[in-house]
């Protein structure tokens, strides 16, 4: 706690220092980056969980910014006597262990599926005549309204543009939540990622 308050005197800077993908929260990876960055770096890695489960009060897998702040910060009023922060329980807990990785992974694919989301939205929405090229590039390739995601994926890479197979899933799952990848409406798809990308970009 000392050797991070002698670097940033301010909780917020040390904050933002774990908080990497700005979200809000801090993950198992998160958490072991910054303590490397601080000095830190040969902590085993039941340690490390060790730690973020002391911050962690709510035990949910993951450390806010309220939670960092408690472990962090004394008490601006008391009542009564300064309360001693409690010590770090070092008994492994299997149960956090899974939860915090859970959170992690599951942290992870949600800046994952934004990212997709925004990168499929800039081809569809933003270029100029992009949806009328690959309706044609789809007419070319199929007569069937209705195409597999890897008809979509060979039709976007036809037309120049490039995003990964699986970022491609990510979006499409994301935007068409009970969608058959087997068979897709490329039109309502299409359809759905203008309206989307405008409401998100009015949304700003």
């Amino acid at each position: 706690r000392e050797s991070m308050r002698q670097q940033y005197p301010h909780v917020r800077d040390i904050f933002r220092r774990f908080d990497r993908d700005h979200d809000g929260v801090i993950t198992y990876g998160e958490f072991r980056a910054a303590l490397e960055k601080f000095g830190f770096a040969n902590l085993s890695e039941d340690m490390v969980m060790t730690l973020l489960r002391h911050f962690d009060t709510r035990q949910d897998g993951q450390v806010s910014y309220n939670e960092f702040c408690d472990a962090l910060l004394d008490e601006d009023f008391p009542k009564g006597m300064l309360q001693t922060k409690p010590a770090v329980d070092t008994s492994f807990d299997p149960d956090y262990t899974e939860r915090a990785q859970y959170k992690a992974v599951e942290r992870s694919e949600t800046v994952a599926v934004r990212k997709a989301v925004r990168q499929f939205g800039d081809i569809i929405a933003k270029r100029e005549g992009m949806m009328t090229r690959l309706i044609k590039e789809f007419r070319h390739l199929t007569h069937e309204e209705f195409v597999p995601l890897g008809t979509i994926h060979q039709a976007l890479t036809q037309c120049g543009q490039s995003i990964d197979a699986e970022d491609l899933e990510r979006a499409v799952v994301h935007l068409m939540p009970d969608v058959d990848l087997e068979h897709i409406s490329y039109v309502a798809l299409f359809r759905t990622v203008k309206t989307s990308f405008h409401d998100l970009n009015g949304s700003r």
